[in-house]
């Protein structure tokens, strides 16, 4: 697992609970951008980490995770 993928699974319900239907970018381990768009997101993290591959997530809501139950 890449370590913006571990970051990402270790503050997942923090990104829920702050972050639901938005799109997020974790560049070297850290939350980078917040975006309405997964574009928005990405030009941010580069923008500020040119020489890195961001991961963009869409932040899914709480409600996606009643079909689970």
């Amino acid at each position: 697992m890449t370590r913006d993928r571990q970051w990402i699974h270790e503050h997942f319900s923090e990104l829920v609970e702050k972050y639901a239907g938005k799109y997020v970018a974790v560049a070297n381990g850290e939350l980078v951008s917040i975006g309405e768009t997964a574009k928005e997101a990405e030009d941010v993290a580069r923008a500020k980490h040119p020489d890195t591959i961001p991961s963009v997530l869409l932040v899914p809501n709480e409600e996606d995770f009643a079909c689970l139950l």
